[in-house]
């Protein structure tokens, strides 16, 4: 249990430092950068695969669980704040749905879910 907190705080902590290196190369230039994008997205995403190869292939689950939960999640809270304030909480240029979410958010959301899974089992629950 041991090591498998050491690969989750090492995995934490490279996609928390890949999402402030995107930030750090596109926050001045105020728009949608494929490059960023993938920057974002490239470590956390084969942190993952390498994890449900070496560790579980459960995490690969909870990845794709995540993934739609999240999706679903930000899709019906901006619908909803939406329909009740009648204004939008975000905007989405690419790939959005019905301008409540985005496909491109969909990976994002499996990270998440792998990175708060991590800091669970890091506290201890």
């Amino acid at each position: 249990m041991e090591q498998l907190t050491i690969i989750g705080f090492v995995f934490v902590i490279l996609s928390l430092a890949g999402f402030w290196l995107a930030y750090l190369y596109g926050h001045k230039t105020k728009r949608f950068l494929w490059s960023e994008y993938i920057a974002i997205i490239t470590f956390p995403l084969l942190f993952v695969i390498a994890l449900a190869y070496f560790v579980d292939i459960k995490i690969l689950f909870l990845f794709f669980v995540s993934s739609v939960a999240g999706f679903v999640l930000e899709y019906l809270l901006g619908f909803g704040y939406h329909k009740v304030f009648s204004q939008r909480l975000w905007t989405y240029g690419r790939f959005s749905v019905n301008g409540y979410t985005s496909l491109l958010c969909i990976p994002i959301w499996g990270i998440a879910g792998v990175i708060f899974w991590f800091l669970s089992k890091m506290v201890g629950l």
